[in-house]
């Protein structure tokens, strides 16, 4: 049986341990900052992001893998007679996986298989260990593909934000709407659907904001035969308390996910996210 190697990008934050103990390939965004491109988790981390934020200057940037990258990867894969499964971030919000599909036409092989998680950050990252589960069952490869992309549209990832003031910056909302909201200690619910970010509730404090990521989570259907992810950056009393929260909701192992830069330059420096397969 042909070796399956499993390729992702930055953005599913994916624990390093996991990832070197799996031998994941993990193809890096990048992150552009006053005119400068940092490799995320090569040649930038939170902190140095934080203090770019701080500064205030102006958002930093993101830019997706290009088909190059991807090209060079497979290429030096495919040397030895092997499978490859290339999971993504969705397709709706980086360009990243449309330059794997280009990388895949350009070196014209069928043992490259590409999927598009529809998902962001760790709910990327679920669907690649649900993939690595797979292979190491000795499933055929037809078999993983084909599962993947079912449970791709399964996928669910919410988060509470600290401040609308990096949606603003990107964006997303006027800088009206952020003023107020900040006033009114507004925490952003922001959740994913078919393939894109959308604020899903608006909760006034942190606490409202677990209250109702845990309704998500019950509204959603929780599929405990799977794995269950929770994922912070600061906020950590309020992470720790969900975190315990969550922990009576399944009989598995909690994941917790490296939220890395990219993810980390839209969110800002205060999040608490959850990421599950719905049944």
């Amino acid at each position: 049986m042909k070796r399956i190697f499993v390729v992702t990008d930055s953005t599913a934050d994916l624990p390093k341990d996991y990832i070197e103990k799996k031998n994941i390939i993990v193809a890096p965004l990048t992150v552009i900052y006053n005119g400068i491109s940092y490799r995320d988790r090569i040649d930038i981390d939170n902190n140095k992001l934080f203090s770019f934020l701080k500064e205030g200057k102006e958002l930093p940037k993101t830019s997706q893998v290009n088909p190059q990258s991807f090209y060079e990867i497979y290429s030096n894969l495919l040397k030895e007679d092997c499978y490859i499964i290339s999971i993504h971030i969705s397709s709706g919000l980086s360009g990243t996986y449309q330059s794997a599909l280009i990388a895949k036409q350009m070196i014209g092989s069928d043992n490259v298989y590409v999927v598009d998680s529809r998902s962001v950050s760790f709910g990327t990252g679920l669907l690649v260990m649900e993939a690595q589960s797979m292979i190491e069952k000795g499933i055929e490869i037809t078999e993983i593909y084909e599962r993947l992309i079912e449970l791709s549209s399964r996928v669910r990832v919410a988060f509470i934000l600290d401040t609308l003031e990096y949606i603003k910056k990107g964006g997303r909302i006027s800088s009206a709407k952020a003023t107020i909201g900040t006033l009114l200690n507004i925490k952003p619910i922001i959740h994913s659907k078919d393939g894109k970010l959308l604020i899903w509730e608006k909760a006034r404090g942190v606490k409202k904001g677990i209250e109702l990521l845990l309704k998500y989570i019950s509204e959603n259907n929780l599929d405990k035969d799977y794995n269950l992810a929770v994922g912070s950056i600061g906020f950590e009393k309020e992470a720790s308390d969900f975190l315990n929260r969550v922990k009576e909701l399944t009989q598995k192992d909690i994941v917790i996910p490296d939220v890395g830069t990219v993810i980390a330059t839209y969110s800002g420096p205060n999040v608490i996210g959850v990421y599950f397969f719905e049944k």
